[in-house]
């Protein structure tokens, strides 16, 4: 009897030691409020009849993201991509190089671990499609998109206001699929602000 009341006093005294300090360690977190983000992206042409004229291509993201919670945050972004298209005639063809740019906006559930260190999100959003005039699609092309997304991000300072970011994010559009997009993009953040 003198054993058992031992080991439960021991793991209540480990107990509430553990649930004191879990305030200390939720201060410790340093999530960042605001999130500047500039990515390198590669652009793929996944499916339907208006990205398989296109090839892939690289292309650049600036992004902005506001924490609204600890696990919840509204981001949008810009994208811009430098794709080679195609374009043939009875003459051969030719194979131009457009600059198409995208659009993303939404929410995103966010999963600190380590401390707030590493960063596992998921998102969901909308976004819109301008195709380079020069192609000839943007008279009738430009459109609203669905946009999903996975990132990783890892802070490279102590104060966890540097992050270096990995993503997945896909474009295309509702109902039947005319253009599905996946980019690919590793990049920087920048943080400032205390979630509170």
């Amino acid at each position: 009897m003198f054993q058992i009341g031992t080991i439960v006093t021991r793991h209540m005294l480990t107990l509430v030691l553990v649930l004191a300090s879990v305030d200390v360690l939720h201060a410790q977190d340093a999530i960042m409020r605001q999130k500047l983000e500039f990515d390198g992206t590669g652009l793929f042409p996944v499916s339907g009849y208006k990205a398989d004229e296109y090839s892939v291509g690289p292309g650049f993201r600036v992004g902005y993201e506001l924490r609204l919670h600890k696990h919840v945050a509204a981001d949008a972004g810009w994208t811009a991509a430098w794709l080679d298209g195609t374009s043939c005639s009875r003459y051969g063809c030719d194979y131009p190089r457009y600059q198409n740019r995208l659009l993303d906006f939404g929410l995103r559930g966010v999963l600190p671990l380590q401390g707030g260190r590493v960063e596992l999100s998921l998102g969901i959003g909308g976004g819109y499609i301008w195709f380079d005039p020069a192609s000839g699609d943007s008279y009738f092309s430009n459109t609203t998109l669905l946009q999903y997304s996975g990132k990783m991000a890892v802070a490279i300072d102590r104060n966890r206001h540097v992050r270096l970011d990995f993503s997945l994010r896909m474009w295309r559009d509702v109902g039947r699929p005319t253009q599905q997009w996946l980019a690919t993009s590793a990049g920087i953040s920048y943080g400032f602000g205390r979630v509170q």
